[in-house]
């Protein structure tokens, strides 16, 4: 027998094949696209399932918009409608579909045509699964001979560990997140125990082969070790497998899509791939085994052929709800900030210049600043009269917006003039909440260290080097506004990406100033950040709830809200707090970042070429 499993994973709301923050059609992404794609599946082998692995409700202002506006009374969410319509057979869920509470994503699930999983977010109270931790589905499928055969697929949902403790405001004290890999090596052989003939894990957890220590956040690979696993379905960091990103892992077949022999597939994110699975099963007395398989990945965009592959599917285009919600998010998105629609705020803003992040990761840049201005204000008003106001206020953030695993169209773009909610989504895309840390100068220099692995080590020789270290996410690239300092990129990072020492005895981080003065390293700072920062997310040193002084209920986009309302008149440009020591005498220093930027360019940067990916490749001239 054949079949064909297809998957779809991270979403985030990008249902429609339109742009919301550029507010432009596309015909690069959108699962109304996917749904041709899927439909042509069908028509090959009626054998099929079709899984989505989650981040579904999170992600652009249309899942801003259906947060707030909830499904009442028995209504079905515009996402459940469009899933059903679609026969989705299963749906895990993802870290971020906790981004709006458990009441909006109880409500929002409660209407789908399917089962909902996740096996290791358990009760905090009764210590028993939260949701539905595997389902086992009965299907009857045909064998080549034209037979129909009944086969029992068992399907069990993993997220990652840390859900609770980033979206610990929402979580905390109702649920809690086990390790990913050893909930599944408990629960597999129950699966197979109950009946199923074969299992599918859909992981909502990246791919990665470091020495497992438990509780990691990418753990996908790690379930291949897991007897009884026939198949598995990874999310989480965006990525693609199979893939050239991953051919040096132990034991991954990038050709047929197999990782230690199990068919393996991570179908990227923003609904620009379908994850297609194919197995070949074999009767075996009275189950049917894995004999076969392999995995391949469908996109919607050819980036060779510069066209998308596939049409909106017609029928899903023209359902009246869809219809409905989408114009409805673009007057929500359009409506000037100030107009009602952004909780409060009561006069409109405007910038007098535009503000992009195109080149935030190589320079100081004010897509980042006002986040960090913005957050300053707020700690000077909410830490006035408490024990802590002697602190001086520093504050951390990271270019979002900046390209890496979101592809060439993923940076924040907002024209002159009057702001608007699409705007302010672009600045700032998630519903953080505000959390200010106590530490010390040496818990900022370290913090400013991790953050600093960004960048490859530069050299002073004459090939070319790319400034940016790829496999280090832009959201990882806090910037401190409140000090200065420079970064020397000629020295060995210190930190690796999950946070652990990779040199200790390198040091980036040069010239470490406050008010003109080197810092002292015994010296108190409050430092304002977001809740999945200041719980962990990112793995940045000292970043614990042991050093939490304030936890505020006030998202981080409200509070740019309210900055933007009383300065009114916002000029984006940069006060130069960091750079970057580069080496002098080297080749081309290149970096990557969007086509768009080569129009506006600063002096000491050239466009080179647009590569194959879609980016753009810049040359930086050391001045």
């Amino acid at each position: 027998m054949d079949l064909t499993i297809l998957s779809t994973t991270d979403i985030h709301n990008n249902y429609m094949d339109y742009d919301y923050f550029t507010d432009l059609s596309t015909e690069r992404f959108g699962l109304l696209r996917l749904a041709t794609a899927i439909r042509e599946q069908r028509a090959q082998n009626t054998n099929v399932l079709l899984f989505d692995n989650g981040d579904n409700l999170q992600g652009n202002p249309l899942g801003e918009f259906l947060a707030r506006n909830p499904p009442r009374n028995g209504e079905v969410s515009p996402i459940m409608a469009l899933m059903n319509a679609m026969s989705y057979d299963a749906m895990n869920l993802g870290n971020h579909d906790f981004d709006f509470g458990l009441d909006y994503l109880n409500a929002v699930i409660s209407g789908a045509g399917f089962p909902v999983i996740s096996a290791n977010m358990i009760d905090a109270n009764t210590r028993r699964p939260y949701f539905r931790p595997y389902a086992i589905l009965q299907r009857d499928f045909r064998d080549r001979n034209g037979r129909l055969q009944n086969i029992r697929i068992g399907v069990l949902g993993l997220l990652p560990p840390q859900t609770s403790t980033w979206n610990r405001a929402w979580l905390s004290g109702r649920v809690e997140t086990l390790d990913a890999y050893e909930t599944a090596r408990s629960y597999v052989p129950e699966i197979k125990a109950a009946g199923a003939d074969i299992v599918v894990i859909l992981a909502h957890g990246g791919i990665a082969d470091f020495t497992r220590r438990g509780g990691e956040e990418n753990f996908a690979y790690y379930l291949t070790d897991i007897p009884g696993v026939d198949a598995i379905i990874a999310g989480h960091s965006h990525g693609r497998f199979p893939g050239q990103a991953f051919e040096r892992i132990a034991g991954a077949d990038i050709e047929k899509g197999t990782m230690q022999g199990i068919p393996v597939v991570m179908p990227g994110s923003h609904a620009e791939t379908l994850g297609v699975i194919n197995l070949t099963l074999t009767r075996d007395g009275n189950t049917w085994q894995r004999t076969d398989a392999s995995s391949s990945l469908v996109s919607v965009w050819d980036n060779v052929e510069q066209r998308s592959n596939f049409a909106a599917d017609p029928a899903l285009a023209n359902e009246g709800f869809l219809v409905g919600l989408h114009q409805a998010v673009l007057n929500f998105v359009n409506s000037p900030v100030g107009s009602g629609d952004d909780d409060g705020a009561a006069s409109s803003g405007s910038l007098t210049g535009a503000l992009t992040s195109f080149f935030a990761v190589i320079r100081d840049d004010y897509s980042v600043q006002i986040i960090n201005e913005a957050q300053m204000r707020y700690a000077e008003q909410a830490l006035a009269g408490t024990i802590y106001s002697h602190l001086p206020i520093l504050s951390a953030a990271a270019p979002f917006k900046a390209g890496g695993r979101n592809g060439p169209g993923f940076y924040t773009n907002v024209p002159a003039g009057p702001l608007t909610i699409r705007h302010m989504a672009d600045i700032y895309m998630f519903p953080n909440t505000v959390v200010v840390l106590r530490l010390t100068g040496a818990q900022i220099k370290e913090w400013l260290e991790m953050s600093a692995g960004q960048f490859n080590q530069l050299n002073s020789g004459s090939g070319e080097q790319f400034i940016q270290n790829e496999d280090f996410p832009t959201y990882l690239f806090d910037v401190i506004e409140g000090v200065t300092y420079r970064i020397d990129t000629t020295v060995p990072a210190r930190y690796n990406t999950d946070g652990s020492i990779r040199n200790a005895q390198s040091e980036r981080i040069r010239d470490l100033s406050f008010n003109g003065q080197p810092i002292r390293l015994d010296q108190e700072f409050a430092l304002v950040t977001n809740d999945y920062r200041a719980f962990g997310g990112g793995n940045f040193p000292n970043a614990n709830p042991d050093n939490i002084i304030l936890e505020s209920p006030n998202e981080s986009r409200q509070i740019i809200l309210r900055y933007i309302e009383e300065k009114r008149t916002i000029t984006p440009e940069a006060d130069n707090n960091w750079s970057l020591i580069l080496p002098r005498s080297s080749g081309p220093l290149l970096f990557h970042s969007s086509p768009d930027a080569r129009y506006n360019l600063p002096p000491d940067i050239s466009y080179v070429m647009t590569d194959e990916t879609g980016f753009a490749v810049y040359k930086l001239t050391v001045q």
